[in-house]
């Protein structure tokens, strides 16, 4: 039966991954969900690790039982892996900074909504960006760590982003129906808009600096930190539409310019 297991894992690593990453994710989202909708109450501090961390406990119990248990220290070997150098971590600064900048600019222009900036504590943002940093780096272990490098042996960059996409998409959506979530009030179709021009993004990154997973966590957090600034500022849904506008430029400028990427590229 062990051996049978391990087979079926060994034969579909990418399968089993996502599977036990949807499992594990949901398995904390959910009782959140239910508990946000009045069904259920249940508050534990576990649920909300597991929430996040989901996509980092799939990828090394998928590693270990195809690779062994010392593999499992390879996946997180590339978060320190900084060989690109100072540069990129300036790019990755760079594009939330500009994209930040251009989102508020055309929100002024073509809205009556003007962020709340009185009051705002400027230093929250600093621990703010490592409370990101360390929640969001249980994903990119995961999704970039172990998935991309598999869809890449298979399948083209823009197909793999197509792919990711969707399925990082339908893995947020405990969060889009939790009432209690920041992600609740936006147009799921807007949203995977998003999520593919990340995700596009994220490959680009993941190439230009080698398989680094240390810029790809920067950059998510950075995302998020954004987000959380937009909130605290009373415009992140008024702003929403105008990020996303502005990331799918950059993915499409990304697309047009890249190196093509085919299968196994």
């Amino acid at each position: 039966m062990k051996q049978g297991l391990r087979g079926w894992f060994q034969r579909h690593p990418l399968m089993m991954f996502y599977l036990l990453a949807f499992l594990f994710s949901w398995l904390g989202w959910i009782p959140q969900l239910l508990t946000a909708r009045g069904v259920w109450r249940v508050e534990h501090p576990l649920l909300t690790f597991l929430g996040g961390g989901g996509p980092t406990l799939a990828a090394v119990l998928v590693v270990w039982l195809t690779q062994g248990r010392q593999a499992v220290g390879g996946l997180f070997a590339r978060l320190f892996d900084v060989r690109a150098g100072w540069r990129w971590l300036g790019v990755v600064l760079a594009f939330w900074i500009i994209t930040g900048a251009v989102a508020l600019g055309l929100m002024a222009l073509f809205t009556p909504h003007r962020p709340e900036l009185q009051g705002f504590s400027w230093g929250a943002l600093a621990p703010v960006f490592v409370a990101m940093l360390l929640s969001n780096v249980w994903e990119e272990i995961g999704w970039r760590g172990f998935a991309l490098p598999r869809f890449q042996e298979r399948f083209s960059d823009w197909h793999t982003a197509l792919i990711m996409s969707v399925l990082w998409s339908v893995w947020h959506l405990p969060l889009l129906l939790n009432p209690d979530h920041p992600m609740s009030g936006l147009p799921w179709g807007v949203e995977w808009l998003f999520s593919l021009s990340l995700t596009v993004m994220y490959i680009w990154l993941y190439r230009q600096t080698r398989g680094s997973l240390f810029y790809v966590t920067v950059f998510h957090a950075l995302s998020n930190t954004l987000a959380f600034a937009f909130l605290e500022w009373g415009v992140f849904f008024a702003s929403y539409g105008f990020v996303v506008g502005a990331v799918t430029l950059a993915a499409v400028w990304v697309l047009r310019t890249s190196p093509s990427r085919t299968q196994g590229g």
